[in-house]
Protein backbone atom coordinates (compact mmCIF):
# COMPACT_ATOMS: atom_id res chain seq x y z
CA UNK A 1 0.00 0.00 0.00
CA UNK A 2 1.18 3.43 -1.33
CA UNK A 3 0.71 7.05 0.07
CA UNK A 4 -0.89 7.61 -3.27
CA UNK A 5 -3.61 4.42 -2.84
CA UNK A 6 -4.25 6.09 0.95
CA UNK A 7 -5.35 9.66 -0.60
CA UNK A 8 -7.37 7.69 -3.40
CA UNK A 9 -9.04 5.51 -0.16
CA UNK A 10 -9.33 8.77 2.07
CA UNK A 11 -10.79 10.89 -0.91
CA UNK A 12 -13.45 8.55 -1.90
CA UNK A 13 -15.09 8.52 1.29
CA UNK A 14 -14.60 12.19 2.44
CA UNK A 15 -15.70 13.81 -0.78
CA UNK A 16 -19.08 13.76 -0.78
CA UNK A 17 -19.10 16.64 2.23
CA UNK A 18 -15.50 17.28 2.24
CA UNK A 19 -13.05 19.52 0.06
CA UNK A 20 -10.27 17.22 -0.63
CA UNK A 21 -6.74 17.63 -1.41
CA UNK A 22 -3.44 15.55 -1.70
CA UNK A 23 -0.25 17.01 -1.16
CA UNK A 24 -0.44 20.42 -0.34
CA UNK A 25 2.44 22.58 0.83
CA UNK A 26 1.23 24.27 4.01
CA UNK A 27 2.54 28.24 4.35
CA UNK A 28 2.17 29.63 7.56
CA UNK A 29 3.71 33.46 7.42
CA UNK A 30 7.34 33.81 8.58
CA UNK A 31 7.85 29.95 8.78
CA UNK A 32 9.08 27.55 6.28
CA UNK A 33 6.39 25.24 4.38
CA UNK A 34 6.16 21.88 5.36
CA UNK A 35 3.87 19.35 2.98
CA UNK A 36 0.63 17.82 4.12
CA UNK A 37 0.33 14.34 2.89
CA UNK A 38 -3.82 14.97 2.76
CA UNK A 39 -6.04 17.61 3.52
CA UNK A 40 -9.94 18.53 3.72
CA UNK A 41 -11.99 20.64 4.71
CA UNK A 42 -16.32 21.09 4.94
CA UNK A 43 -17.69 24.19 3.02
CA UNK A 44 -20.11 25.24 6.03
CA UNK A 45 -17.45 24.73 9.29
CA UNK A 46 -14.52 25.20 7.05
CA UNK A 47 -12.41 23.41 9.85
CA UNK A 48 -9.05 22.37 7.85
CA UNK A 49 -8.08 18.45 9.05
CA UNK A 50 -4.31 17.24 7.80
CA UNK A 51 -4.07 13.59 7.22
CA UNK A 52 -0.19 12.61 7.51
CA UNK A 53 -0.24 9.54 5.75
CA UNK A 54 2.60 6.94 6.75
CA UNK A 55 2.96 3.23 5.73
CA UNK A 56 5.58 1.72 7.53
CA UNK A 57 6.32 1.91 11.46
CA UNK A 58 9.86 3.63 11.06
CA UNK A 59 8.66 6.48 9.24
CA UNK A 60 5.98 6.66 11.77
CA UNK A 61 8.64 7.13 14.50
CA UNK A 62 10.62 9.74 12.56
CA UNK A 63 7.02 12.09 12.33
CA UNK A 64 7.73 12.36 15.85
CA UNK A 65 11.06 13.91 15.60
CA UNK A 66 9.89 16.74 13.06
CA UNK A 67 11.33 20.16 13.42
CA UNK A 68 8.04 21.64 11.97
CA UNK A 69 4.67 19.31 13.71
CA UNK A 70 1.82 20.24 11.36
CA UNK A 71 1.84 23.48 13.35
CA UNK A 72 0.11 25.51 10.58
CA UNK A 73 -2.43 28.16 11.98
CA UNK A 74 -5.34 26.85 10.06
CA UNK A 75 -5.38 22.90 11.04
CA UNK A 76 -8.07 22.41 13.41
CA UNK A 77 -7.34 18.69 13.82
CA UNK A 78 -4.75 16.64 12.74
CA UNK A 79 -4.98 12.53 11.98
CA UNK A 80 -2.99 9.44 10.70
CA UNK A 81 -3.90 7.80 8.23
CA UNK A 82 -2.44 4.07 8.27
CA UNK A 83 -2.59 0.66 6.63
CA UNK A 84 -5.04 -1.75 9.15
CA UNK A 85 -1.82 -4.28 9.08
CA UNK A 86 0.60 -1.58 10.31
CA UNK A 87 -1.81 -1.05 12.99
CA UNK A 88 -2.23 -4.35 14.19
CA UNK A 89 1.74 -5.01 14.19
CA UNK A 90 2.24 -2.13 15.95
CA UNK A 91 -0.45 -0.96 17.97
CA UNK A 92 0.88 -0.42 21.20
CA UNK A 93 3.81 2.17 19.84
CA UNK A 94 1.24 3.88 17.68
CA UNK A 95 -1.05 4.63 20.27
CA UNK A 96 2.04 5.55 22.82
CA UNK A 97 2.90 8.18 20.38
CA UNK A 98 -0.06 9.69 18.44
CA UNK A 99 -0.72 11.85 21.96
CA UNK A 100 -3.70 14.58 20.56
CA UNK A 101 -3.98 13.15 16.77
CA UNK A 102 -6.70 11.04 15.77
CA UNK A 103 -5.84 7.49 13.59
CA UNK A 104 -7.62 6.22 10.69
CA UNK A 105 -7.09 2.87 9.11
CA UNK A 106 -7.48 1.74 5.71
CA UNK A 107 -7.97 -1.72 5.02
CA UNK A 108 -6.55 -3.89 1.68
CA UNK A 109 -8.69 -5.90 0.16
CA UNK A 110 -6.83 -8.63 -2.08
CA UNK A 111 -9.11 -9.04 -5.05
CA UNK A 112 -7.27 -12.40 -7.38
CA UNK A 113 -8.46 -10.58 -10.70
CA UNK A 114 -6.70 -7.75 -12.58
CA UNK A 115 -7.84 -5.16 -10.83
CA UNK A 116 -5.29 -5.95 -8.14
CA UNK A 117 -6.04 -4.34 -4.84
CA UNK A 118 -8.38 -2.41 -3.14
CA UNK A 119 -8.19 0.02 -0.72
CA UNK A 120 -10.98 1.57 1.36
CA UNK A 121 -11.73 3.84 4.44
CA UNK A 122 -11.42 1.52 7.45
CA UNK A 123 -12.83 3.68 9.92
CA UNK A 124 -11.51 5.98 13.13
CA UNK A 125 -9.98 4.25 15.84
CA UNK A 126 -9.58 7.29 17.57
CA UNK A 127 -10.70 10.90 16.77
CA UNK A 128 -8.36 14.17 17.00
CA UNK A 129 -9.12 16.67 19.67
CA UNK A 130 -9.01 20.37 18.52
CA UNK A 131 -5.92 21.68 18.48
CA UNK A 132 -5.33 24.91 20.35
CA UNK A 133 -5.11 28.12 18.48
CA UNK A 134 -6.22 27.25 14.98
CA UNK A 135 -8.79 29.16 13.41
CA UNK A 136 -11.02 29.05 10.34
CA UNK A 137 -10.12 29.49 7.17
CA UNK A 138 -10.94 32.75 5.84
CA UNK A 139 -12.42 33.69 2.29
CA UNK A 140 -9.22 34.16 0.87
CA UNK A 141 -7.75 30.80 2.49
CA UNK A 142 -11.13 28.78 1.73
CA UNK A 143 -10.13 29.79 -2.36
CA UNK A 144 -6.62 29.22 -1.81
CA UNK A 145 -6.89 25.50 -0.92
CA UNK A 146 -10.29 25.12 -3.32
CA UNK A 147 -7.69 26.01 -5.96
CA UNK A 148 -4.50 23.68 -5.18
CA UNK A 149 -7.20 21.12 -5.08
CA UNK A 150 -8.45 21.55 -8.59
CA UNK A 151 -5.32 21.55 -10.10
CA UNK A 152 -4.17 18.44 -7.92
CA UNK A 153 -6.97 15.74 -8.60
CA UNK A 154 -6.90 16.87 -12.94
CA UNK A 155 -3.51 16.65 -13.11
CA UNK A 156 -3.14 13.42 -11.63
Amino acid sequence: MTEQDIQYALGQHLFLKNICIPNVMMRDGGKPPYEADFVYFNLNTLHLTEVEIKTDINDFRNDFKKARYHDNHNVMYLYYAIPRDLYDDHYETIDELIGDAGLILIDEIDVFDFRGNIYEFGGFVKRAKRRKGSVKLNEQEKEYYMRIGCMKWVNR
